[in-house]
């Protein structure tokens, strides 16, 4: 997918032009010219995206991570990782107040944080046989890496239509899109056979980074002022910026982290209601 961004802006721009199925019957959320706040929790499952990009090194020289020294005999190889692979499901809380542009649409704008926790994964499977700061390193042993938690601020602005079925039950359709900044994104190591460990290794700086999404879901209307709803979607996230100080003498190391995007599905649960 060469634009993902402007492919999913695109097309739930098309999608929010579909007509309502409708009459003109009044419903309570949206209301045309009213205000509404909408808190919500959830989490989201990736599906794509590249968080660790796949490499092959062989060191013809002197290498160092973290502070360790990497010896000239070393070879490794690194297979993609997507964010599922080296993250826990993430949590996530926001806000948004919504304006109805009909009773059959809203704009929208919130924040939102969002946290994971890094979980163990393969970083480094050895090839062949070489040392860590003058430890051995058997062939085919691996580097196990554990991320720090991600953390994301956002601020976020969309679009919804809702289709008119004369019930308290309403689906919707819906476009998002987002600033978010990402907390920088240490990468600590460990080799359990023979207690090698290089912590804090600097792999994601601080990033300003954007996300752009479809939204489907329903709203239940509880009453003429409040209502609950269940949200989900797909979402990509754009690239993280990189960060290679900690990274000094290698050809195809400092790839890794050329990517840092997310394609996920969102899934949240919302209350709205009206002031």
């Amino acid at each position: 997918m060469k634009h993902p961004l402007l492919f999913l802006f695109g097309a739930a721009l098309a999608l929010a032009g579909t007509p309502v199925l409708a009459d003109d019957d009044q419903i309570a959320l949206p209301k045309r010219g009213g205000f509404s706040v909408e808190p919500y929790a959830g989490t989201a499952a990736a599906i794509g995206g590249t968080f660790v990009k796949e490499f092959s090194e062989v060191l013809t020289q002197t290498g160092t991570v973290g502070g360790q020294t990497f010896s000239t005999a070393l070879g490794f190889d690194v297979p993609n990782r997507d964010f599922s692979d080296v993250y826990d499901a993430p949590h996530e809380v926001g806000v948004q107040l919504n304006y109805g542009l009909s009773d059959h649409s809203e704009v929208f704008g919130g924040v939102s944080y969002m946290r994971a926790s890094g979980k163990d994964f393969d970083a480094l499977l050895f090839t062949f046989a070489g040392n860590i700061g003058g430890v051995p390193i058997a062939t085919g042993s691996t580097l196990v890496g554990e991320f720090e938690d991600y953390q994301e601020f956002a601020a976020n602005l969309g679009y919804r239509r809702f289709f008119d079925i004369d019930a308290p039950l309403k689906p919707f359709i819906g476009a998002t899109f987002s600033v978010r900044k990402v907390s920088a994104i240490d990468l600590n190591f460990r080799h359990s056979s023979n207690g090698v460990r290089i912590d804090n290794v600097r792999f994601y700086a601080p990033s300003i980074a954007f996300a752009s999404g479809l939204q489907v879901g329903m709203r239940y209307d509880i009453n003429d002022w409040a209502a609950l709803g269940v949200t989900t979607g797909v979402n990509y996230r754009t690239n993280l910026k990189e960060e290679d100080d900690d990274v000094v003498g290698f050809r195809e190391f400092t790839n890794a982290n050329n990517r840092g995007d997310v394609l996920d599905i969102p899934v949240s649960v919302r209350l709205t209601a009206r002031f």
